[in-house]
């Protein structure tokens, strides 16, 4: 259902893509959203990965060969790392995902989070994740508050960026931003593992924000 709509977006050194997130293919004429720090500010050599390798509902990971679509940044708001991206070349394309926003979801409805886990390793799998949302919070940047969702899951490299749809409708209302965790200086690693890392929650920021950048 979502092949054609969420996408895994990186860069592409030396003839070889090296995933960096995911990203949602919006109802607008050619636009995509992701999170701002997946694109890092720079549209040098910035794809994304066609879900081509889909074979009557499965997904071959044994097809090495991929379909890249080069794309480019339009907009970032860095208070609330979102970043609108459109397609390149001779592409055209929009979803019917419906944008929402976090003030539809309350705490315990389930959502479902879509992205590529683990990507950053090689493993380009889209993956759909249900869970519930454990808490709506206010985060400030440089003194502005904006409103984020503490989702259950714990969420792994490759899915920031990724959309939060709203199980009951269908609706998009967040942006997963990635871990949910106090930062603490001075931590340990054991075997080679920050176990700050080892978190249970996830925050995404309201959808609500890309109406000022669309």
């Amino acid at each position: 259902m979502f092949e054609n709509v969420v996408f895994s977006i990186g860069r592409v050194i030396d003839n070889t893509y090296y995933a960096a997130g995911t990203c949602t293919l919006l109802n607008k004429q050619n636009l995509l959203v992701t999170a701002a720090h997946v694109v890092n500010g720079s549209n040098e050599n910035l794809f994304i990965r066609l879900n081509t390798n889909y074979d009557s509902g499965y997904q071959d990971t044994t097809i090495q060969q991929c379909q890249l679509v080069p794309v480019k940044i339009e907009a970032i708001d860095p208070l609330r790392d979102l970043c609108i991206l459109s397609l390149q070349g001779d592409v055209s394309a929009q979803s019917n995902v419906k944008l929402g926003n976090a003030d539809r979801a309350n705490p315990g409805e389930a959502v479902t989070v879509i992205g590529f886990p683990h990507s950053n390793l090689g493993r380009i799998v889209l993956t759909q994740q249900t869970c519930e949302v454990g808490a709506k919070i206010l985060l400030s940047s440089k003194g502005i508050k904006s409103k984020h969702l503490v989702l259950n899951i714990q969420a792994r490299p490759g899915q920031s960026g990724g959309p939060v749809i709203r199980t009951s409708d269908g609706t998009l209302i967040g942006i997963l931003i990635g871990a949910y965790v106090p930062t603490i200086n001075g931590g340990i690693s054991i075997g080679g593992i920050d176990p700050q890392t080892l978190h249970q929650t996830t925050h995404a920021v309201s959808v609500g924000y890309l109406e000022g950048m669309l």
